[in-house]
């Protein structure tokens, strides 16, 4: 190795060295850059009434719904009390008065405490009212106020059914309206600017949920009433039965001559029967006289 070039590698080592200490002071002698303070989740409040103006024009049928729903939940509660359905209390007085042959007594108790049993039985007793001491009358009688009975009780009943399953379709709605709002933005050129379309997805959200929070509690309610009163309505048949089966036993007792007939008192139709009109007054041929009679 020559000399100059010896010189020449020790000139390229230098000006290594040189520029990394100029580097390094450099680091040290800047200023350390200020960092930004953190910056703060700023929380916001939103209201009920913020959600329901969001929802837009779908948020009423569903607040109709639910506020008939809960109507027709506490009706539900209330019919289908057993004190108001099924009535047993009322029983031991009914075999009283049928044991002492008193059905008029019997009917009018039915009558004062209306409810599905003693609606039922007074169907049975009213049958008596014109001498008819069939058993299969009365039971025919009674299993015909049975259906009626089930029917009027299950009316309300089912409207919860027919409510829980039209509030989630009005949700639905309202999702696929606030949807349709937001591709019309999106085809004005929103598609870069979020906040105009924020509004429209918020009605498409909020629409859903209210419409299943109202729907699943009254499909819930609805199940529990039907079963409960199904319930019921079992347990009446069988109190029925009981009467029926008694009064039957009364009135072999009755034909074999065991019973007194005079102390039998029947029941009095509530609804009179309709007067005949009477027919209209007919008034003489007109005579006509001969001349020289």
């Amino acid at each position: 190795m020559t000399l100059r070039t010896s010189r020449s590698i020790g000139v390229w080592m230098l000006a290594i060295a040189l520029g990394w200490g100029a580097m390094a002071w450099a680091q040290q002698a800047s200023p350390a850059v200020a960092q930004p303070p953190p910056t703060k989740d700023v929380e916001v409040k939103i209201t009920l009434w913020d959600l329901w103006v969001t929802g837009g024009w779908a948020m009423y049928p569903i607040a109709l719904l639910s506020i008939l729903g809960a109507a027709l939940t506490v009706h539900g509660f209330l019919f289908t009390r057993p004190e108001k359905m099924v009535q047993s209390h009322l029983v031991p007085i009914l075999q009283s008065h049928i044991n002492n042959l008193d059905f008029r007594a019997a009917s009018a108790l039915c009558a004062q405490n209306p409810g599905v049993l003693t609606n039922i039985v007074n169907a049975g007793l009213l049958r008596l009212a014109d001498g008819i001491t069939d058993v299969a009358v009365l039971e025919k009688a009674m299993e015909e106020a049975a259906v009626e009975e089930n029917t009027n009780g299950l009316r309300p009943i089912s409207y919860l059914s027919i409510f829980a399953s039209t509030a989630p379709m009005f949700g639905l709605l309202g999702t696929v309206s606030g949807m349709i709002k937001a591709f019309q933005k999106i085809g004005l050129g929103a598609m870069g600017n979020p906040e105009k379309l924020a509004g429209n997805i918020g009605e498409a959200m909020i629409t859903t949920a209210f419409g299943l929070i109202v729907g699943i509690p009254l499909m819930f309610f609805y199940f529990y009433l039907k079963s409960r009163f199904q319930g019921n309505m079992a347990r009446i048949g069988r109190l029925a039965g009981n009467l029926t089966h008694h009064m039957s036993s009364i009135f072999d007792r009755l034909r074999t001559g065991e019973l007194p007939l005079d102390r039998v008192t029947l029941p009095e139709l509530m609804m009179p029967l309709p007067a005949a009109s009477p027919a209209p007054a007919t008034s003489p041929a007109p005579t006509t006289s001969t001349p020289g009679a």
